[in-house]
């Protein structure tokens, strides 16, 4: 099942949230899942899970064997070479083998790719759909025609917002092309927000049950700053209930994720 992220702003958490989201499916609920970005979108997810301290303060530059990731098998594709080994070597396992990122790759100046690369990450991600039951792919807020047809693809679709005025506007106004179902979130939520789902369903006259939020926490926000998201989602898996904050962003992940499936089992 494809599950595509997309904000209807920029920093509206769209990464974060599905992180959260992969996360919990994974450790909660025993679902094998793998999370990606396409080369289109920005490359902030690898960082989420590699500490700072690990990080690599130089990057290699060459364009030939530093290849990793998404980059390494769109030119495995490119080249008719791509296989279950070269998928399964380019993964990175997290939470106990039940959860995998794609890394980027460094590979970023536009002309290094063929013109097809849109079409060649396409069937990269069909490919991938064979490996995993959920594929997460976050394409931040993109509009462009690659964007949408990830969007026209995806099997469930989750819209990330803010909960600004404009913001909900502007989206509720032009929409997005999809053909799957489209849930709603309200990212980094607070209960004195004017723009609750409460009033959202009210307004836009939206399903109750296309609609979840996950109330702001600076812990986590902290741990993805970090790269420290698996470490915290561990820990709060197994303290969940140590505090508030905590349990109110752990009912909010259950929620959406049971949204997320229910969805996808509608498709």
């Amino acid at each position: 099942m494809k599950i595509v992220f997309w904000g209807a702003s920029r920093g509206c958490g769209t990464t974060s949230n599905m992180t959260a989201a992969a996360g919990f499916l994974a450790l909660v609920m025993n679902h094998r899942g793998i999370c990606l970005q396409p080369k289109a979108a920005i490359g902030d997810l690898e960082s989420f899970f590699v500490p700072v301290e690990k990080r690599s303060v130089l990057r290699e530059e060459s364009t030939y064997y530093a290849l990793e990731g998404m980059d390494y098998l769109i030119w495995q594709e490119q080249h008719h070479r791509l296989d279950a080994a070269a998928m399964k070597e380019s993964l990175v396992s997290l939470m106990d083998h039940r959860l995998y990122y794609l890394p980027g790759g460094a590979r970023e100046k536009p002309g290094l790719y063929p013109a097809q690369t849109g079409e060649l990450q396409r069937r990269i991600l069909d490919r991938m759909e064979e490996y995993a039951e959920l594929l997460f792919i976050d394409i931040g807020s993109g509009r462009d025609e690659f964007s949408y047809s990830l969007l026209q693809r995806a099997d469930v679709v989750v819209v990330n917002f803010s909960g600004e005025q404009r913001e909900l506007e502007q989206f509720f106004c032009s929409q997005i092309p999809c053909h799957g179902k489209v849930l709603y979130l309200l990212a980094n939520y607070s209960a004195e927000q004017v723009y609750n789902c409460e009033n959202l369903q009210r307004i836009y006259r939206m399903d109750p049950g296309s609609i979840c939020c996950i109330p702001t926490n600076p812990h986590f926000a902290q741990a993805c700053m970090r790269g420290r998201v698996e470490q915290y989602m561990k820990t709060c898996c197994r303290y969940k209930g140590s505090s508030q904050r905590n349990e109110q962003f752990w009912m909010g992940l259950r929620t959406l994720a049971t949204l997320i499936l229910e969805a996808g089992a509608h498709e």
